[in-house]
């Protein structure tokens, strides 16, 4: 077990470091293609990107998370796997090549059918990788993972960024996606160190499938959830609507892309290794203390910043982000608090339970974006905001105590840092007021050092943020070492 736990500390640590780079990338690109690219050339390609994007779930059809969770998985069982996961990719961008057409006559716009169908690449590829990925990650090759990701990512911004410059437009968007699914399939291959073997009916993946086609139920009804806003704003608003809030949205996604997507990879195959109950609780209040103080701060802190953030990564001309990403913020918190239990549906192969809440929870997301639409895209990011609340009152009543975990220690766990952040959010509130009209910087560098004095004197006077603050010091030296 201690040999586990350390590989867990260096996952993290690489997944970590890599996750920061990227988002280092990330932010350079926005920076630079929202002063290159407008408002509807980000729309034009999100009105693609909300459709076809659900093809990418289907061209891994679940399988990669199988293949990580079990403990008995063979050569051949994986080799099937990986067939069926191209057969499967190469189906799925057969269609989209075709529905092309059809996307183009939604929208009433013809130049998605050339986009639709370049796009239609990427699934083969990703569908390919997707075993490549699951190899290295059952095999705790964290590190060679995070290499491929950070150079797929850099590679494939050079590029975008040229594409913009020598006048692309939307193009330079769509060669991106292109070259880092193409990049990322050659380096994963590489990182795994694993060559698939022909297919063979000996070798039986009936349970796997099952498995597979419980968590991708899961992964399509919350990718629909999360891109019907997409369709509508497009749909009803236009796409210069939809460009402002897919900016917003991008930005609302990049603490849970940056931070809880790499404790995912680390988090998930650890915990499929724990037969011990009592530990397996432990492992799980720990990671839920320390992404709602890191993951929850970050939302919080962008709170906070709002509008200097705006302005400084996307430009002034993006001004009509900011409530946007405000609303989507909020959401961003309450997903945060309930992202552990996706690691525990996972790790204990109940994604027959996962899926039946999800169905559920995320319906009811979808209405209250419907109703929304009505009032623009604020009222629907009001909708999904909603919906995530609704989404972490019923995970955490109903569905996570039928897993055999404990309840209120992950509440607890989470509404400290959560109490602690609302406070200082609303202490701080007048110097956000007095400031709005400042330069950017100048609001970061008066709102950031009034934050950390808040924390500063709450770490002080509260033991139990103390306690806190030592035990998230522990994890990260854990994970240093």
């Amino acid at each position: 077990m201690t040999s586990l736990s350390g590989a867990a500390a260096k996952g993290a640590a690489h997944s970590l470091l890599a996750q920061f780079l990227r988002f280092a990338i990330q932010i350079g690109s926005l920076f630079a293609l929202a002063r290159i690219l407008t408002p509807e050339d980000y729309g034009t390609v999100a009105l693609v990107t909300a459709i076809t994007g659900l093809a990418i779930l289907l061209a891994d059809f679940g399988l990669s998370s199988a293949a990580i969770q079990s403990q008995t998985i063979t050569h051949g069982q994986k080799s099937n796997l990986f067939w069926l996961n191209s057969a499967v990719g190469a189906a799925v961008a057969v269609v989209v090549f075709v529905a092309a057409h059809p996307i183009s006559w939604l929208y009433q716009r013809p130049e998605l059918v050339s986009i639709a169908q370049a796009l239609s690449l990427t699934f083969f590829l990703y569908a390919v990788t997707a075993q490549f990925r699951a190899e290295a990650t059952k095999s705790l090759r964290f590190r060679a993972m995070a290499i491929a990701d950070v150079a797929a990512q850099a590679i494939s911004f050079v590029v975008a960024i040229g594409a913009a410059w020598l006048g692309a437009s939307y193009w330079a968007l769509v060669l991106q996606q292109l070259v880092s699914a193409l990049l990322l399939l050659i380096m994963l291959w590489i990182a795994s160190a694993w060559v698939p073997s022909r297919p063979s009916r000996q070798h039986d993946i009936r349970d796997l499938i099952s498995f597979g086609m419980n968590n991708l139920g899961t992964q399509v009804v919350s990718y629909v959830s999360n891109n019907v806003d997409s369709v509508l704003i497009g749909r009803f608003w236009g796409v210069e609507q939809l460009g402002l809030y897919n900016r917003a949205y991008q930005l609302y996604r990049m603490p849970l892309q940056q931070l809880a997507a790499p404790m995912t990879r680390v988090a998930f195959p650890i915990l499929s290794k724990l037969q011990d109950d009592s530990l397996f609780q432990r492992y799980v209040q720990q990671a839920q203390l320390l992404q709602t103080y890191l993951i929850g701060g970050a939302f919080f802190g962008s709170l906070a910043l709002c509008s200097p953030l705006i302005d400084i990564v996307l430009g002034p001309q993006w001004a009509e982000t900011k409530p946007l990403f405000a609303i989507l913020a909020v959401g961003g918190i309450l997903q945060t608090l309930g992202y552990v239990y996706y690691w525990v549906f996972l790790a204990k192969a109940l994604t027959g339970m996962q899926l039946r809440y999800t169905i559920v929870s995320r319906s009811l997301m979808v209405v209250f974006m419907i109703i929304g639409v009505q009032w623009g895209a604020h009222g629907v990011a009001l909708g999904m905001t909603f919906g995530l609340l609704v989404n972490w009152i019923i995970l955490t009543f109903s569905a996570v105590p039928k897993t055999g975990l404990s309840t209120r220690p992950l509440v607890v766990a989470a509404a400290r840092p959560v109490a602690l952040y609302s406070t200082m959010l609303l202490v701080v509130s007048p110097v956000i007021w007095l400031t709005w009209e400042w330069q950017a910087w100048l609001q970061i560098v008066t709102i950031g050092p009034a934050m950390g004095i808040f924390l500063a004197l709450a770490w002080v006077l509260v033991p139990q943020i103390r306690r806190d603050a030592a035990e998230m010091h522990r994890l990260i030296r854990k994970v240093r070492g």
